[in-house]
């Protein structure tokens, strides 16, 4: 429950939450005076369109990505030969969505769907004997499969083999795609500090580093799905646009994630 809550948190302070509360509430009448209502359904309209103008979602995300880039570069991945051993590759969810029982048979990737073809190339590479898919899904429809089982096909398509992949199915956040991957890890490996060669979107892999590492991981990061490309542009593109409006919608959810990585002290009080 904590998790659904948390969800949708986020996104009621997200620019299209906001827009719809403060707007709903306006309407409503619950800020007092005609002048006060008008006030906030101006700002209400304002925001969400500064969050929808290409240069500002490109600042929010370009940032983020930015600091994975530095991330990455920091800890490169360890050369074969060396004494250093990567233990397994973690591939997050976010990439596609699992079959659906009458409507999909096959998974379908979507704008992060770099996280899974470029893990699939990693293991191919040699960085690792094995990999874990990590990916439950908030959706209890039965019908719906977990986006691990999804990864599961798309890597075997790819070449991995099935013996190479450790399916974790329940995960709902990163926080729970860490505690439950030092979990099944810990089945297969023994206790102790694993080292992992981390594979998720450029966006998230500040917070996502943090969550590992605090779950007690040795990781390397390895970005994907990366969406900022500091392009020229000509005027008109410029101008506001719904793919803009999901860059900053997405960068303020990973703000905000990081904020509740600051403040929860879940792992301080035991939970890890």
């Amino acid at each position: 429950m904590a998790a659904e809550l948390t969800k949708y948190a986020i996104w009621l302070l997200s620019p299209l939450g906001l827009w719809l509360a403060l707007s709903t509430l306006a309407v409503l009448g619950l800020f007092g005076r005609r002048a006060w209502r008008m006030r906030v359904l101006v700002l209400a309209q304002l925001q969400l369109l500064v969050f929808s103008l290409p240069a500002v979602g490109d600042a929010l995300l370009g940032h983020l990505e930015e600091e994975a880039r530095q991330l990455e570069a920091d800890r490169p991945m360890p050369a074969q030969q060396s004494a250093t051993k990567v233990d397994a590759i973690v591939v997050l969810g976010g990439g596609l969505e699992g079959r659906y029982e009458g409507v999909r048979n096959l998974p379908d990737l979507n704008d992060s769907g770099d996280r899974v073809w470029q893990a699939a190339r990693l293991y191919k590479e040699g960085v690792a004997p094995r990999m874990v898919l990590s990916g439950g899904q908030f959706n209890a429809d039965p019908r719906r499969e977990a986006e691990a089982h999804g990864m599961k096909v798309f890597m075997m398509d790819m070449g991995v083999p099935e013996q190479a992949l450790l399916i974790e199915d329940q995960s709902r956040t990163t926080f729970e795609n860490a505690l439950r991957t030092r979990a099944l890890l810990g089945e297969r490996l023994g206790e102790g500090t694993h080292t992992i060669a981390l594979m998720t979107s450029a966006f998230h892999m500040g917070r996502s580093v943090s969550w590992f590492e605090k779950a007690g991981f040795t990781v390397y990061p390895v970005r994907a799905d990366i969406r900022v490309l500091h392009e020229n542009r000509k005027f008109w593109d410029h101008l506001p646009k719904p793919q803009a409006l999901d860059e900053s919608t997405t960068a303020i959810k990973e703000y905000l994630g990081r904020l509740q990585l600051k403040v929860s002290g879940v792992y301080a009080k035991g939970g890890a």
